[in-house]
């Protein structure tokens, strides 16, 4: 018995020390801001862009892309909330694909991403989320009706995209690679690994958004996502309320939309035509 008890106690020490690990280190897991590598929209052939800057609520100026067509004719209007490790540089080719679908995109980086300030007070859930806010009202400072923006996310970006959702009008509303929780997450990638909810500091309740929001969803998920799993998309599409669509891509993978995007523009730009004819004033 002594034996054993000599080998236990290291093994259950070391194991509550990875525990502690997780939960003093979750923000450094949940945020990977890095700073541009000075790609742009350009390498792939978009000049109709412009770097834009605007304030968020704690003073901070974000930096964004406002990609349009000078071609005089109305376009759907898109904000695209990015995923835990992109910025604006890794979203040079998502940026052509929107602009290649029709779209008017605003594409931005959070606080402390990219070319956006810092924040004294650290990177959290509520503060993406004040981020996101700030992109929606710079749209409608340009004039643009609320209604008539379709506010797209992907990865950690879904569930911010959803609780603006919850917060705005949006004319629609496109999640890709969703996830239920933070703490959903954690249980899937840490099976073996003692957490509780109570251990999350920033939540991303994506399934309690998805069931307060109002505008039709359009969720999309890769069958081969190897970061967020498939069947964890699925809980996020049976929390949501109704209208909503599922889009399910065989062999996708979390990263793999761009490479599959043309396979897909006309049924998601059809169902964009649908929410801005819905969102019309009678």
């Amino acid at each position: 018995m002594k034996k054993l008890l000599i080998v236990l106690i290291p093994l259950v020490f070391c194991y509550l020390a990875i525990v502690a690990g997780f939960y003093l280190d979750q923000q450094n897991l949940v945020f990977v801001p890095m700073p541009n590598n000075g790609t742009t929209p350009q390498k792939y052939g978009l000049t109709e862009y412009e770097d834009v800057k605007f304030k968020n609520p704690e003073g901070q100026t974000l930096d964004g892309w406002w990609v349009h067509h000078s071609d005089g004719q109305p376009h759907p209007v898109l904000l695209y909330c990015h995923g835990n490790a992109a910025n604006l540089s890794l979203l040079s080719q998502v940026s052509k694909l929107f602009y290649d679908f029709g779209f008017d995109a605003l594409l931005f980086d959070y606080r402390s991403y990219g070319d956006s300030e810092g924040s004294k007070t650290g990177l959290s859930e509520k503060a993406v989320d004040e981020d996101a806010l700030s992109a929606f009202q710079w749209l409608k400072d340009k004039g643009i009706d609320e209604h008539g923006i379709i506010i797209w996310g992907h990865s950690l970006g879904s569930s911010v995209a959803a609780q603006l959702a919850t917060q705005t009008h949006p004319a629609g509303l496109i999640l890709e690679g969703a996830f239920p929780s933070i703490y959903a997450v954690s249980r899937a990638r840490f099976p073996w690994l003692w957490i509780f909810p109570f251990m999350i500091h920033d939540k991303f309740e994506t399934v309690r958004y998805v069931a307060e929001r109002t505008c039709p969803l359009l969720e999309i998920h890769g069958e081969s996502d190897t970061i967020i799993p498939f069947a964890l998309g699925e809980r996020v599409y049976q929390a949501a309320a109704e209208p909503k669509q599922w889009l399910a891509s065989p062999g996708m993978n979390h990263l793999d939309f761009p490479s599959v995007a043309t396979q897909y523009q006309q049924p998601i730009m059809d169902w964009v035509a649908k929410c801005e004819e819905t969102a019309k004033p009678n």
